[in-house]
């Protein structure tokens, strides 16, 4: 799935340099690590550790080796801090694609974020995203980028659309779909498997509670939404246009 995203991206962002580029939606194939689930104890010292078997999706711990994407990334994070419509508009590709039906550009942008509003999903979906941090998608390319880590790090061996990581670190499940529910354990940065048929709000898409389980569903319960990200919600593209500059070259979701 991931390949096949990223192969669309990279040929619209070539073909844009010659002419001037559901909730449950690592381009390497090296294989997932199965660890423990670990908490900070320090955090949470009276809700015991997980004891689960899972697989372990843990977010970029070194800083990042380009230069110059580097100072690109940094930009970008200031622009979003200050909710610099201007700013954002210099480091987009003037052909940024929103959609996989084509659709794309400026005006494209604007109409399905509307960034003049200070208080647009998209500042709080950037500051998410650049706080998570990212990587390569494609193994041996450093020419393509990508964030959240969760899109460009995906195991392929686990389906995107059932499966969702948890990205912080020392994170409650608990047994009901509450801030005040009992807690079952912490969980430290692992995948686990989701159902949207049984997260809530049960008739809305958007959850604000996930029902997670482990592969042998000897553990489920409830994470909050903020606590977990999908392989397939939305990713921010990057790739560098024929200057050598690097762009955001897509804002997407889904497959």
């Amino acid at each position: 799935m991931k390949k096949l995203t990223v192969t669309l991206f990279t040929l619209l962002s070539l073909s844009a340099c010659r002419q001037q580029d559901s909730e449950l939606t690592s381009a390497s194939t090296t294989k997932t690590p199965i660890v423990q689930a670990s908490a900070d104890s320090t955090a949470t010292p009276q809700v015991a550790t997980c004891q689960v078997n899972a697989p372990l999706l843990p977010a970029p711990d070194q800083p990042n080796a380009d230069s110059e994407l580097a100072a690109y990334l940094q930009k970008l994070q200031q622009a979003v801090k200050a909710h610099s419509t201007g700013e954002l508009k210099e480091l987009l590709s003037p052909d940024i694609r929103t959609g996989f039906d084509g659709s794309g550009g400026w005006s494209s942008f604007t109409k399905q974020w509307n960034p003049e509003d200070a208080h647009s999903e998209v500042w709080l979906l950037l500051e998410h995203m650049t706080r998570l941090g990212g990587d390569y998608p494609v193994e041996n390319n450093q020419d393509l980028y990508a964030l959240p880590y969760v899109y460009s790090s995906w195991p392929d061996s686990l389906d995107a659309f059932t499966h969702i990581a948890v990205t912080n670190p020392s994170t409650i499940l608990r047994q009901e779909p509450a801030a005040n529910a009992p807690a079952a354990c912490t969980l430290s940065q692992v995948i686990l498997k989701a159902d949207p048929n049984k997260s809530y709000p049960l008739d809305k898409q958007q959850k604000e509670w996930w029902h997670v389980q482990t592969a042998d569903g000897e553990l489920q319960g409830y994470l909050y939404h903020t606590d977990v990200y999908s392989p397939v919600g939305y990713r921010a593209i990057f790739s560098k246009n024929k200057q050598g500059q690097w762009q955001m070259t897509a804002l997407v979701a889904g497959d």
